[in-house]
């Protein structure tokens, strides 16, 4: 049988794996909380709070997050294996919790708050940093250094991206046109009711133009291979900030339903990735590899370059939207713990922070 010790070192085992929204430490919070509370869960019968549990925990999220995890349901449900959260050691944790009132989901919360205060301090970056004084390798750095956040360096890179993708997009005036030739005509008075509903054309209006954007996604799991940005001029974008080998650049292809694929990556895996392309059909796929290097040379054009009167502050304005979207702030878990009344980890050893 394990010690209390013990499952508390497996319990911050997770906390520093996760992300910055710590969605599963504060799954096993709430699950804490339900059986000290409601009394209608059985600790050692993981069917009883498996499934519910994903929702008392998103409406915590929606509460400090305002988004909810969409992983997929395997991934979230891997927290309850023998080799993250077993019975065993929530078995612990929960007699510790209805022992001192909560201190556990006190814990696991104070944690979380830690966290966000990290990513406190990086938006104050972006926020109060001029155009003149902003380094992108620096803000990169940050993720880097801070471990509380290092493990969410791949979203920093799709906003970082985002931003600047965008930007240049829009202040380009670029546009795109949708078009019938008039012999073709005929066909679309048969189909009018389709192409209407997909491409919004009819015998009336048989063209459009409309400006050019790229789109995020959303939030996926670091797992997750899935479409990062799309733009609705064409390309599929992947951003990847992970070690790749030629399998899995060739599922991230073969997953994006796309003839016009790019890449974001680091140099290292734009070489096995431009080999590949090289060798095999399905490379003619990939429109282009951006790396870092690329990204950094590119924000440095916006911010101090030639054109930086009408791309710099369009460029910074994505970053902070798209940080403080992906992170928010940190005022919606002190309401909460003031709400919540937990007791002191100040008065405790074990879980003092």
């Amino acid at each position: 049988m394990p010690t209390l010790q013990q499952a508390k070192e497996r319990l911050d085992s997770i906390i520093n794996k996760g992300r910055v929204d710590l969605y599963k430490p504060i799954q096993i919070a709430e699950v804490l909380r339900r059986a000290r509370l409601h009394q209608d869960i059985d600790i050692l019968n993981q069917k009883s709070y498996q499934n519910p549990s994903l929702r008392w925990r998103d409406t915590v999220s929606k509460q400090l997050l305002g988004k909810i995890c969409t992983s997929s349901a395997r991934f979230q449900h891997d927290l309850w294996n023998e080799t993250a959260m077993s019975t065993e050691y929530l078995t612990l944790l929960d007699q510790e919790n209805r022992k001192h009132h909560g201190i556990v989901e006190a814990y696991i919360y104070a944690r979380f708050q830690e966290r966000q205060g990290t990513v406190t301090n990086l938006i104050n970056y972006i926020t109060h940093t001029s155009a003149q004084q902003f380094e992108l390798p620096k803000l990169l750095e940050l993720f880097l250094t801070e471990a509380g956040i290092r493990r969410s360096i791949d979203k920093a890179y799709e906003i970082v991206t985002y931003a600047l993708f965008e930007t240049i997009v829009t202040a380009l005036e670029t546009t795109i046109t949708i078009n019938i030739p008039p012999h073709k005509h005929l066909m679309l008075a048969s189909f009018e009711d389709l192409t209407q509903v997909l491409l919004g054309l009819n015998t009336q209006k048989s063209t459009w133009q409309d400006f050019a954007h790229i789109y995020r996604v959303g939030v996926t799991n670091a797992a997750d291979r899935g479409l990062d940005m799309w733009a609705n001029f064409g390309p599929a974008i992947q951003v990847k900030h992970l070690t790749l080998d030629s399998s899995l650049a060739h599922s991230i292809v073969d997953q994006v339903e796309s003839d016009h694929i790019v890449i974001v990556c680091k140099e290292a895996d734009a070489k096995v990735i431009t080999a590949i392309t090289q060798q095999i059909t399905w490379g003619q796929r990939v429109r282009g590899i951006v790396t870092e290097t690329n990204l950094i040379e590119w924000y440095e054009r916006c911010l101090r370059g030639t054109f930086s009167q009408e791309l710099a502050q369009p460029l910074l304005e994505h970053l902070r939207s798209g940080f403080n979207a992906e992170f928010p702030q940190t005022h919606a878990v002190v309401d909460f713990l003031a709400e919540r009344a937990y007791p002191a980890l100040s008065n405790t050893t074990l879980w003092y922070i």
